[in-house]
């Protein structure tokens, strides 16, 4: 088996995931940047932007890496992550009304 191959699904699933972010950021702007939750979307907004230099920073590591414990680390980080942003688009709306925004 190749380098290049090696460790194919894991590094594959860490791309999909950093592609879903792209997707999820322009959900966002479509869904949420109208007038009562304006201010809220720019938070959230900013705040995928993070994850997503963050998952970028994970897929350089994850692709250099020959490793099976660093690419299966990167992978359960960017799922993390993903889990985390994707809940907070569906509820940005209920937390926007809670905290005030």
């Amino acid at each position: 088996m190749s380098n290049l191959h090696r460790f194919r699904f894991p590094k594959t699933v860490v791309s999909v995931i950093t592609t879903l972010y792209i997707v999820l950021m322009l959900a966002t702007y479509l869904v949420y940047f109208n007038e009562p939750f304006i201010d809220c979307a720019k938070r959230i907004f900013v705040a995928q932007s993070i994850a997503l230099i963050f998952q970028v920073v994970l897929n350089y590591a994850n692709s250099r890496s020959q490793r099976k414990i660093v690419i299966l680390a990167t992978l359960f980080i960017s799922a993390t992550l993903f889990s985390g942003v994707l809940s907070t688009f569906f509820n940005l709306e209920f937390m926007c009304r809670y905290y005030g925004f």
